[in-house]
């Protein structure tokens, strides 16, 4: 006998307390849209918050399900894997990982309608590599190369596209005259979106390395060979401290570059705090006994950019 899905199961299942990881870049996209070019359309930055956020969730149910699926260590599968441990049918958590996908495939539809063509290619980009990241005979989850995906997509991809949703005929559109499809883009733009989203790229990727640092030993046993597995725990510390230590800098590049006033210099008193706890969790992932409640701190450094970042657009558009 199978027990009942709870909405607290439910909302395990698809880890909606990471969500932030997907929710921040958005909010910053849009603010930084506004910032910058002093538009902002409603209907479509709202159809794509919504299809962003349960595609998201249907990712992170199917690395859960495929976990629980791929699991050699019995004791992970029964004692740690949320399907196992609530003693769920595997079946129906298959079945709702299927209804997350369409629903999310109908609002990211609409948007194709909403916006222009050229989303359908990105869209599909990013469902294969969402998809790909935790499904398939080598999820990109268990290989070296979770780590930059997974920033790219998330730092830069939703970040991209929260500034789409309102410019997209401003920095990349189609133009269909007669037989062909002209794609226009504009390359400046493009780059400084890019370059602005650097940061988030370095901090979501320190969310999953920091995941792969708590759970090598963990990993390994489900031959799981993540970045870590390769390069040592010791290593992916120090490469956990440079990612931590780029935005700042980054930061300083936009207020140098004109892109942020000079008075977002007061942005950099988050320095510390921030240094304060990627400190924590050097100190905790090198102890076995403590390793377990380090990965915290990595979303409490996220959070902490990620409101700076937040807050200093508001004023800056308050302020312009």
């Amino acid at each position: 006998m199978s027990n009942k899905i709870t909405l607290p199961i439910f909302l395990e299942f698809v880890e909606i307390r990471t969500k932030l990881a997907s929710l921040f870049p958005m909010l910053i996209g849009f603010l930084w849209t506004y910032y910058f070019y002093g538009q902002f359309n409603w209907l479509n930055s709202l159809v794509f918050f919504l299809g962003a956020l349960v595609f998201d969730m249907c990712v992170t149910s199917i690395n859960n399900t495929m976990d629980f699926h791929k699991a050699i260590s019995l004791d992970y599968k029964n004692e740690e894997n949320v399907i196992g441990r609530n003693g769920l049918d595997f079946k129906i958590m298959v079945k709702i990982v299927f209804v997350l996908l369409a629903l999310s495939l109908l609002f990211n539809l609409g948007l194709v309608f909403l916006t222009d063509p050229i989303l359908l290619a990105i869209g599909a980009v990013c469902y294969v590599i969402g998809i790909l990241y935790t499904f398939g005979p080598v999820p990109i989850s268990r290989t070296p190369y979770g780590e930059f995906l997974s920033g790219l997509t998330m730092g830069f991809g939703i970040f991209f596209l929260a500034v789409f949703m309102t410019m997209y005929k401003d920095i990349l559109y189609t133009n269909w005259t007669g037989h062909k499809v002209i794609l226009i883009a504009n390359w400046f733009e493009l780059i400084r979106i890019f370059l602005m989203s650097i940061p988030l790229v370095c901090l979501i990727a320190n969310i999953m390395l920091a995941n792969n640092l708590r759970d090598l030993e963990r990993d390994l046993e489900n031959q799981r060979y993540t970045l870590v597995s390769y390069i040592g725990r010791d290593l992916g510390v120090k490469l956990y401290m440079l990612l931590s230590a780029l935005p700042w800098v980054f930061w300083l590049t936009y207020i140098i570059s004109g892109q942020f006033p000079i008075w977002a210099l007061v942005a950099l008193i988050g320095i510390y705090p921030h240094y304060q706890i990627v400190q924590i969790f050097v100190q905790k992932i090198r102890l076995a006994e403590t390793r377990k409640s380090a990965f915290h701190q990595a979303l409490k450094a996220f959070m902490l950019f990620s409101v700076i970042y937040l807050i200093s657009l508001v004023l800056m558009i308050i302020f312009k």
